[in-house]
């Protein structure tokens, strides 16, 4: 699952236009291993995605983090001790496992301050950390305000990144969890922002609104032997 990837092929597809195209104004529907996705062009050239409710269960993030308090909740502001510091972590899967981290020390009530931040130091350790059986996804996350953050991000498998559309979502889950964000707020990442909305009742749905557009073409082909 990659919501980045899923605005950028909404865009090509739209694009490349055809029988296939659905007409303006209707949803695309893309399957994938996290289910149907709906992303929406929308008249400003930006892209908004149906990227579904999150995953809030632990054993289906999956982690083996649990609630402080006991219990079978979501997994929020949990402290875990990583590289000799104690940083606060909530879980939230959005069809892939991120750990989203906004402070350390108790509760979390030391700020992340991204500039001070060694990522390439911390984000192998949290991704391939016992407490994570698929690895995961981790996002450090810089609160500006309650409706705008800055986070950077450590992908299993990729490393530092300049985005990720899953990670975006998370981060404002997780941040409404711990009540320290609104359910509508623009994350800010090294490749540009993205605007996130949790909605409240219904399914719960999460949508992300962002930019795509297409900035190379080219062709390929193979050289006949003569």
């Amino acid at each position: 699952m990659c919501g980045n990837g899923i605005r950028c092929l909404a865009r090509f597809v739209a694009d490349v236009g055809g029988p296939g195209a659905p007409p303006p104004g209707r949803p695309h529907a893309v399957a994938t291993g996290a289910g149907l996705i709906r992303p929406d062009l929308r008249p400003d050239g930006s892209v908004r995605v149906d990227m579904g409710p999150p995953i809030l269960a632990p054993g289906d993030v999956p982690t083996t983090l649990r609630p402080t308090g006991g219990g079978d909740g979501p997994a929020v502001a949990v402290p875990m001790t990583v590289a000799g510091t104690e940083w606060t972590v909530t879980t939230v899967s959005m069809g892939n496992p991120h750990a989203l981290i906004f402070g350390t020390g108790p509760a979390g009530r030391d700020p992340i301050a991204l500039a001070d931040l060694d990522l390439e130091g911390v984000g192998p350790l949290f991704e391939s950390h016992p407490a994570f059986p698929a690895r995961t996804n981790t996002e450090f996350v810089e609160v500006l305000s309650r409706s705008h953050v800055r986070m950077a991000v450590w992908e299993r498998g990729a490393g530092r990144t300049l985005a990720c559309g899953t990670g975006a979502c998370a981060t404002v889950v997780a941040g409404v969890l711990e009540g320290r964000l609104d359910r509508a707020c623009q994350v800010d990442l090294p490749g540009g922002p993205l605007f996130i909305e949790w909605e409240e009742g219904g399914r719960g749905t999460v949508f992300m609104t962002g930019p795509a557009m297409c900035v190379f073409k080219g062709e390929t082909g193979v050289a006949e032997r003569a």
